[in-house]
């Protein structure tokens, strides 16, 4: 597999408690790596590769009900699912209609496009990946959320369903080319597996922004404790001060 070059160690300032994990999908199988040897869903590999953990998965490893065949672009939507029938009757949508007008908007791969999907923490890659998850808690998240805005002032946005999370975290940022991010909690399949505590970001970079952000985070600076902010008054001060140094600067 061609790997870039890429330096990560900028991710090392963060102390993330779960590592940065890199997801490659590919049309064959890929040599050097182990296949996962467990029962898994899509949402789970991903703690799994966070434990220094590096492997894959092939087409006979997916075990969520079809979901994650459908997304990857590997089978097509199972009826019973997309018909809105499973989600309505569990009582997660109110009515079957609802939960079929979701299916509409799940961003998928282009059909067997992938055969395979490998993982591994960013410190163990081998491979080059289509997308980076990052899982941060507030303070970490604000920085790098910020590490695509900080050079091209583009806003930075979530896009998720309460369900097939893995959808919005693995597949949507790649479809799109955009950052995304999830928060643990809101994901009721995430929930019901026990995966992560509530309150977590989950930031998953695509390969089109992986080198912006790698670079954007070498010049931002990080402070790993909430600050106190100076106040209205003294920040109204300082706001405007700049704001008057900045029009005499003009008029020199």
């Amino acid at each position: 597999m061609a790997t870039k070059s890429r330096d990560y160690s900028v991710l090392d300032k963060f102390n993330f408690e779960r590592k940065p994990v890199g997801v490659k999908y590919m049309i064959t199988r890929p040599e050097g790596i182990k296949r996962l040897e467990k029962e898994l869903n899509f949402c789970e590999m991903l703690k799994e590769a966070q434990e220094g953990n590096v492997f894959y998965v092939g087409p006979e490893d997916w075990v969520c009900v079809g979901v994650e065949q459908m997304i990857l672009g590997m089978k097509d939507a199972e009826p019973l699912l997309v018909s809105g029938q499973f989600g309505g009757e569990e009582g997660l949508f109110s009515c079957a209609s609802a939960c079929r007008t979701m299916y509409q908007y799940l961003p998928r791969l282009p059909k067997d496009s992938v055969q395979y999907v490998a993982f591994a923490p960013v410190d163990k890659l081998t491979f080059d990946p289509d997308v980076v998850v990052i899982t941060a808690n507030l303070m970490q998240a604000q920085t790098i959320l910020r590490s695509v805005n900080y050079s091209t002032g583009e806003p930075f946005s979530s896009k998720a369903t309460p369900v097939v999370a893995c959808s919005w975290i693995y597949i949507y940022p790649v479809v799109s080319g955009e950052l995304n991010y999830f928060i643990t909690g809101l994901g009721l399949g995430m929930q019901a597996l026990n995966i992560f505590p509530p309150g977590l970001f989950l930031i998953s970079v695509p390969f089109q922004r992986i080198s912006t952000v790698l670079e954007n985070l070498k010049e931002m600076p990080y402070n790993p404790k909430p600050m106190p902010g100076p106040g209205g008054p003294t920040h109204r001060k300082r706001v405007n001060k700049m704001m008057a140094d900045m029009r005499k600067k003009i008029k020199e």
